[in-house]
């Protein structure tokens, strides 16, 4: 949960001077992060002792910052275990030969995990949300796409193949994001 009113920050810091705490290690993503900087700003300026200190980790290898991290832990580990899991089920369609299966991977506002895993796996198609942004690719426009090259290779004779997307792809799309706009407004 974020941490944005004032009555947030003072139960934060009541709990951690209630039970004497002299440092708090806030280990996450850019929200966690972020709010573990606000809560160091916070305390200290209101006289408190604990301590807090950031541990960047996430999952969307979306963090990097060589030599000192070069990789966020969690993200190879992912990345190895879901390709691991998509080149099984790319042995069992080519085993059947006879469906398209899509598969969804982590990644809500970043492609990266899909983008290494379709380099370790070779998929028959890979959407990464950055290139829809960048190109601005409809929702027409994308499944298009994926319409002829499941067309393409069922002229070939392959009526099976693996499609993997970023679980966050349809945020990328930009009908989406206009849509989202009109509710919130």
């Amino acid at each position: 949960h974020k941490i944005e009113s004032e009555e947030h920050f003072q139960d934060s810091m009541a709990v951690c001077n209630a039970i004497g705490l002299d440092g708090l290690v806030v280990i996450g993503g850019d929200d966690s992060n972020t709010n573990g900087a606000l809560l160091a700003e916070y305390f200290k300026a209101h006289g408190c002792k604990t301590k807090v200190c950031g541990a960047p980790k996430t999952i969307d290898g979306d963090l990097k910052c060589p030599p000192h991290i070069p990789v966020s832990f969690g993200f190879d580990t992912a990345c190895k275990t879901y390709a691991t899991l998509v080149g099984n089920v790319a042995v069992d369609a080519l085993s059947a030969q006879k469906y398209y299966h899509i598969i969804r991977l982590m990644g809500r506002s970043a492609s990266n995990i899909a983008l290494e895993v379709a380099l370790l796996t070779r998929p028959n198609a890979c959407l990464l949300g950055e290139e829809v942004e960048r190109d601005q690719k409809s929702l027409k426009h994308v499944t298009s796409e994926l319409a002829d090259m499941i067309e393409q290779r069922s002229n070939a004779g392959k009526d099976y193949g693996i499609i993997i997307l970023p679980e966050g792809l349809i945020e990328f799309i930009p009908e989406f994001n206009r849509l989202m706009s009109e509710l919130n407004d």
